[in-house]
């Protein structure tokens, strides 16, 4: 026993000696703060001296150890300076952000401006907006239909070939969309397309106020075979003012050549597939009816983003969410709070063939998840003389947030002001004064006219 323990005082003497010992006696491996090992007794690596990769706590020992030649990291007898040195240590770099942005203190009507970009519609973007967007109308949902009217798939939805014609990467300095004017669907569109777009600025006037300039463009839409699909005219309002010299009151955009001949195709259909098609008009509509529809949808942060994203529109309003609130200054893109309006719509007026924009306006903002109802007006209904039994209606849609359409407006005097094309302005005048429940709530106000057939005989669905 007593041998034991006076090998045990040795042993433990030899271990402080160990311990107290400056490098010599075993090895002890440190590590840097970004992960590289700064080698055997706090030594740097060969690779880390030669890479200058090095923490600062391990280039303060290197600097302390015999083994780093007085400062400088040495290999093979040459010395060489390190990149972490002291004098690159004060060098500060300070960033600068690319502008994509059109200069707009500098443009007059007739500029014209071509897009650079060019962007293919998949099958699958078609499915995902009809994953968001109600319709059930053949033309864009049956393959079989179209090809019996002459057409070799199914046609893109009007709503998402606006979207896609007036979508702006350039538009960034814009303060809101204040909406459209007349829009055409000229020629059909289809999944597997190419398209390229090109604006051309046709009016430009500063606000009353002096702060604040109204752009209208002319946007048009290319297919792959150079076919103007689509032409828009978008309206913008951007907080500067323009050089009086560049602003001008011309007159609206022109109608396109050809402007019709996407419906004058269906209208030849009528004597031929559309007199022998039964008719899936479910409603018939008279003059003066205003209709509550009782579809609501929203659209969620995530659908908005993507959808924003496959447009490529780039403002910040749609996106940043450290800069703006994600509930309250979010906001939804202009193109897609139509495309809820009309598509809320969309089952009562069913089956729609073609329609064709006279006017819209943006009221109030609209955010993701606030959900979006509908009111429609039927201003006028005319009878085509036609074997297929078409008919054109004039219809204005009001596009409401956050209300249940048909419960919250049953038996509610809705006034017919409120269907005439005004400045949001009034319309809220309006609101307040006459239907104070439609406060803040009207986020779209859209004037078409749609081609559809007519309602052969009542059909009831059980």
């Amino acid at each position: 026993m007593r041998s034991l323990s006076s090998f045990s005082r040795r042993l433990a003497t030899r271990r402080r000696s160990l311990r107290s010992s400056p490098c010599d006696c075993g090895p002890r491996v440190s590590f840097s703060l970004n992960g590289v090992t700064s080698g055997i007794n706090g030594a740097v690596p060969k690779a880390a001296r030669s890479s200058g990769i090095i923490s600062s706590n391990n280039k303060a020992e290197a600097e302390s150890s015999p083994k780093s030649g007085g400062g400088s990291y040495s290999s093979g007898g040459t010395s060489s300076s390190s990149f972490g040195s002291d004098s690159d240590a004060a060098k500060l770099l300070k960033g600068s952000t690319v502008d994509h942005a059109v200069d707009l203190m500098s443009l007059r009507p007739g500029d014209r401006l071509e897009i650079p970009y060019e962007m293919t519609v998949t099958e699958t973007i078609q499915e995902f907006w009809h994953a968001a967007f109600y319709s059930q109308d053949r033309i864009h949902t049956s393959r079989p239909f179209c090809r019996t009217m002459g057409l070799q798939d199914r046609v893109i939805p009007f709503s998402l070939a606006l979207f896609l014609t007036s979508s702006m990467t350039h538009e960034d300095a814009a303060k809101v969309q204040v909406g459209f004017g007349r829009v055409w669907y000229l020629w059909p569109t289809f999944a597997g397309d190419t398209f390229r777009k090109s604006f051309e600025v046709n009016k430009i006037r500063n606000t009353s106020d002096g702060s604040h300039s109204l752009i209208h463009f002319t946007c048009d839409l290319y297919n792959h075979r150079g076919r103007l699909c689509m032409r828009a005219d978008k309206r913008l309002l951007f907080p500067l003012a323009v050089p009086e010299s560049n602003a001008s009151a011309s007159a609206n955009m022109k109608e396109p050549d050809k402007a019709y001949l996407f419906r004058d195709h269906l209208l030849s259909k009528a004597n031929t597939v559309l007199a022998e098609e039964p008719s899936h008009t479910l409603t018939r509509f008279h003059a003066g009816q205003c209709i509550l529809h009782s579809m609501n949808r929203s659209l969620t942060f995530s659908q908005s983003q993507q959808l924003a994203s496959l447009a490529r529109l780039t403002h910040e309003r749609h996106f940043d969410t450290k800069k703006y609130d994600r509930y309250s200054e979010i906001l939804i893109p202009a193109g897609l709070v139509l495309g809820l309006a009309m598509s809320a719509s969309a089952r009562d007026l069913h089956e729609i063939l073609h329609e064709e924009i006279l006017s819209v306006n943006y009221v109030n903002s609209l955010s993701p998840d606030q959900i979006v109802g509908a009111v429609s007006y039927i201003e006028r209904v005319e009878d085509i003389n036609v074997p297929g039994d078409l008919e054109v209606l004039t219809v204005r849609t009001l596009g409401i947030k956050n209300m249940n359409v048909k419960r919250d407006l049953d038996q509610v005097g809705i006034p017919l002001e409120l269907f005439q094309s005004r400045t949001p302005k009034e319309i809220e005048s309006i609101c307040k004064q006459q239907c104070p429940i439609l406060m803040n709530k009207i986020v779209v106000q859209v004037e078409r006219k749609i081609l559809r057939q007519s309602c052969r005989e009542q059909v009831f669905l059980l």
